[in-house]
C-alpha cells in the first residue's frame, strides 16, 4: 500500500483532492490544535448518532430533531451562496465561510437540547444538567476550533452560532406547535408509520426505566 502511494506520478498527484468534510489541518507539534481538529468532527459524529438513534429507536422526537438539523444545514448552504464571503484562508476548507456551518450546526443542536431537556425532561435533574452543560461546552469548543485552526473568522462563527440558535428555537417552537394539533397523531396512525413501528414515547415519564422493567419481567417469565 505504501509503495503504491509513493510511486504515484506527479501529474496524477496534482489531480488528487482532499475530502474536506473530515480533513482538518493544524500546526505540527500543536497538541491543542490537534485536539481541536478532533473536536471539529463533532457535527459529523452527532449527525451519525442522530441517524443511528432514528433507525434503532424509531422515536418521533429523534426524527424531528434530525429533520431540523438537516433543514438547518440546507439553510446554511443557502446563506453561504447568497452572501459569498470567502474564508480567511482560501486553502483551508471548501466553499464560502459566512456563516460557519459547524458553528451554525452546534448552535442549533445546543439550544434545541437545552430547551428540550429543560422543558420536557422531568426525571433525574443531575443527568439533565450534565447533558445540557455537555452540549454547551461541546458547542463552544467547536466554535473555538474553527477560529483557532484558521477555517473561519470570529465574525463568521458568531454569525453561525446566532443563526443556529435562532433556527433551533424556531424549530423547537414549530415542533411543539405541531404536537398541539392532530397532525402527529394522524401521521402515527398511518399504515406506513405503523409498518415502520414509529412511535412517540415523550409522555412516558422515564422510558429507560419502563423498558428496563419490561425487559426484566420478560426475562423472569422465561425462567
Amino acid at each position: 500500500m505504501g509503495n503504491t502511494l509513493v510511486n504515484i506520478p506527479a501529474s496524477q498527484t496534482q489531480q488528487l483532492k482532499s475530502f474536506g468534510l473530515t480533513h482538518f489541518q493544524y500546526q505540527d507539534g500543536d497538541h491543542f490544535g490537534e485536539l481541536l481538529a478532533l473536536v471539529s468532527l463533532a457535527p459529523i459524529f452527532l449527525i451519525v448518532a442522530e441517524t443511528t438513534i432514528v433507525f434503532s429507536r424509531r422515536e418521533v422526537t429523534g426524527i424531528l430533531l434530525l429533520c431540523g438539523q438537516l433543514l438547518n444545514e440546507l439553510f446554511n448552504l443557502v446563506l453561504k451562496l447568497a452572501i459569498c464571503e470567502p474564508r480567511p484562508h482560501e486553502h483551508l476548507g471548501d466553499g464560502y465561510g459566512m456563516p460557519s456551518s459547524h458553528s451554525q450546526f452546534m448552535g442549533f443542536f445546543a439550544v434545541y437540547v437545552l430547551l428540550y431537556f429543560e422543558l420536557q425532561i422531568t426525571t433525574n435533574v443531575v443527568q439533565k444538567r450534565c447533558v445540557q452543560i455537555g452540549a454547551i461546552v461541546l458547542g463552544v469548543l467547536v466554535v473555538v476550533s474553527r477560529v483557532y485552526l484558521g477555517y473561519h473568522t470570529l465574525r463568521q462563527v458568531l454569525a453561525g452560532v446566532g443563526v443556529g440558535v435562532v433556527a433551533g428555537i424556531v424549530w423547537y417552537q414549530f415542533v411543539e406547535l405541531v404536537r398541539k394539533t392532530s397532525i402527529l397523531d394522524y401521521a402515527l396512525s398511518s399504515g406506513i408509520c405503523q409498518w415502520l413501528l414509529i412511535r412517540d414515547s415523550r409522555n412516558v415519564t422515564d422510558i429507560a426505566l419502563v423498558e428496563y422493567n419490561l425487559s426484566m419481567n420478560q426475562k423472569l417469565k422465561t425462567l
